[in-house]
């Protein structure tokens, strides 16, 4: 979305200084006049152009305007001045985590390595943009999408050509991170940097790989397969070749080159305790050979060995016993969602204030103290560490999951990002009440609908309630899941549990799907891109969907009041246009018609508050 910000009648005259352009613009911001205020900005920096501060406050007022991708750029360019402009990077996150970029070009790509650098940032939707932008000016991996598109069967072909002659530009830094920090999330990148794998396995000698920029890529292409856990797609020749390399540690860790390059090649399609056999030790992943892929492979192993670590200290109520929490804790052991990479830190408090929209001021008074709150079903902690920040100090935070290998996963971040007011433990929703306290407030976000009875699992943590006290609750759709309910039933379904090969296999066919076709709407899903979030999107173990009717049904059974859905803006907006009469946060009957007529309203899951009585 872009719209070109004119010059009026009362715009600022081009003889001013350059103070007095900035304190018109800022003015005219003041007072909503954004137009005038981008055109005093962009004369400002016509006189100083190295200044970071007016870049971003131009951008601002760009994003006021809905100037998106000039609003972009603006950003990019104050970071690629001031790195460690801790609000242009935010800011830059926040706009392409909502926004749609098209005008790449105009982004600089210091601007997005400077963000991709920082922390406390969601880099995701940094990653993904500086993916596109990289592929969009490098003309070789323009053709190289389209030959993927059009002629699949030439990929291979075209991507050798690019490695031989263009090995140092694949080297960029900017790409080499973009791939280090992320999970690539568009199919036609996933599809060029697909045949670029096969080319670097099945095209490129053990001379090629003593090119310093040829390791680079591929040591890139060697993490973007941890990240996205190996989901991409795999030939029968791949296989073949695959099974041709033996690995000899002892060679690697004395430094042969060409074992060493077996490592990588295998390591691009499989976790390094598949390519070895076994777990590294610390001492063989120290002795690696050469040090560029020591640096890369020895925190690895590192960091497996800690969440061994802590998966195996970790506090349990009891042993699992419910058949299908026995089920879904497997899954999740060896498949732990999401593995993410980075975090947007919050304000402490922003979630109380956040609150107030759906319970009052009055009612949050119990913050004021410490209070204590239970997010059951707590994952890899994401979601954990980011409502215990944004509760802020206050807040005694307590984890419950099934799954040890995600704790420890949640755990290592925790300690990563300095999060220490969360404790984590191991146990399944039945046995909350073993936990022994009651809690203010309590957050449970795409966990019931995995249950034998997620009804009797809501119940349980009401138990676990305080009269008075506030739940966050998020259950499946049955509306806006209807299509991916409906794969279950073809005959090419493989079924929870099946081998990664063969999930890998469904999931190449899915993407390859016409966007209208049953199952095509999967490639749009931003979980379809990593093995285990494909496994929780379309091959779940255990899954049901609700209806708002039976939400309803349950508020009303157990004296809960329904507090309102977290919900965009914009879908805010057409509901109270369509209900003009319903007062916020609106009746569950008219929010059960709004959904009828518009199925993707909630995007595959209801997420609500709701308060219990007192």
């Amino acid at each position: 979305m872009s719209r070109t910000p004119s010059k009026s009648s009362a715009s600022p005259a081009p003889q001013r200084s350059k103070r007095d352009l900035v304190a018109i613009a800022q003015r005219a911001a003041s007072l909503g006049d954004l137009e005038d205020a981008a055109y005093a900005f962009g004369k400002a920096i016509d006189a100083d152009r190295r200044n970071p501060d007016l870049y971003f406050q131009l951008a601002m007022v760009q994003e006021g305007l809905e100037d998106i991708d000039a609003a972009a750029a603006a950003l990019t360019r104050a970071l690629s001045l001031k790195p460690s402009s801790l609000d242009a990077g935010r800011s830059l996150s926040r706009l392409l985590t909502r926004y749609r970029i098209t005008g790449l070009d105009e982004l600089t790509a210091g601007g997005l390595r400077a963000a991709l650098q920082q922390p406390g940032i969601a880099h995701q939707p940094i990653a993904e943009v500086a993916l596109s932008h990289v592929f969009q000016r490098f003309a070789a991996l323009r053709d190289l999408q389209h030959v993927c598109t059009k002629s699949p069967d030439r990929a291979r072909a075209v991507a050798g050509g690019i490695l031989r002659t263009h090995a140092q530009s694949l080297a960029e830094p900017l790409l080499v991170q973009a791939l280090m920090i992320s999970v690539v999330r568009a199919p036609e990148l996933e599809r060029a940097l697909t045949a670029l794998r096969a080319a670097l396995l099945l095209d490129c000698s053990a001379v090629r790989f003593e090119d310093r920029d040829l390791t680079s890529l591929a040591l890139a292409l060697l993490v973007q397969g941890w990240n996205n856990d190996h989901a991409w797609t795999v030939t029968t020749e791949e296989v073949t070749a695959l099974s041709a390399l033996k690995i000899d540690l002892d060679a690697v860790t004395n430094g042969d080159r060409d074992a060493t390059r077996g490592l990588i090649l295998k390591g691009l399609y499989a976790p390094l305790s598949g390519v070895v056999g076994r777990h590294l030790t610390p001492t063989e992943a120290h002795q690696i050979r050469p040090k560029q892929v020591r640096e890369v492979i020895e925190p690895r192993v590192a960091a497996e060995i800690l969440e061994r670590q802590i998966a195996s200290d970790l506090p349990r109520l009891r042993p699992l016993s419910d058949p299908t929490s026995l089920r879904v804790a497997g899954q999740y052991e060896s498949s732990p969602y999401p593995r993410w990479q980075s975090l947007m830190r919050t304000q402490p408090g922003r979630l109380r204030s956040s609150l107030e929209r759906f319970v009052g001021v009055e009612r949050l008074a119990f913050m004021d103290a410490s209070f204590d709150c239970l997010i059951a079903g707590a994952g890899t902690g994401q979601q954990v560490l980011q409502s215990a920040i944004a509760y802020g100090d206050k807040a005694r935070v307590t984890a419950l999951d099934l799954s040890t290998a995600s704790l420890a996963y949640a755990t290592t971040k925790a300690r990563e990002f300095d999060v220490g007011n969360v404790r984590f433990v191991h146990g399944d929703i039945l046995d909350a009440d073993l936990l022994g306290q009651q809690f203010d407030i309590i957050e449970c976000i795409g966990v019931l609908h995995h249950m034998a009875d997620p009804w009797a699992g809501w119940r349980t943590l009401l138990r676990r309630l305080k009269p008075g006290g506030l739940m966050y609750i998020g259950l499946y759709s049955a509306t806006s899941r209807s299509d991916l309910t409906a794969l279950r039933a073809e005959s090419g379904y493989p079924g929870p549990g099946c081998s990664d090969d063969a999930a890998r296999a469904y999931r190449a066919e899915l993407l390859a799907r016409a966007d209208d076709a049953p199952g095509g709407e999967v490639k749009l899903s931003r979980n379809a891109y990593a093995l285990s979030e494909f496994r929780d999107l379309v091959l779940h173990e255990s899954e049901m969907q609700m209806t708002i009717p039976e939400i309803a049904e349950f508020l009303h059974a157990h004296n809960l009041t329904f507090r309102g859905f977290t919900l965009g803006p914009e879908r805010i907006a057409e509901f109270a246009a369509a209900y003009p009469a319903t007062p916020w946060p609106g009746r569950l009957t008219d929010w059960a018609a709004f959904e009828a007529a518009n199925p993707q309203t909630f995007e595959a899951m209801y997420c609500f508050w709701c308060e219990a009585g007192c």
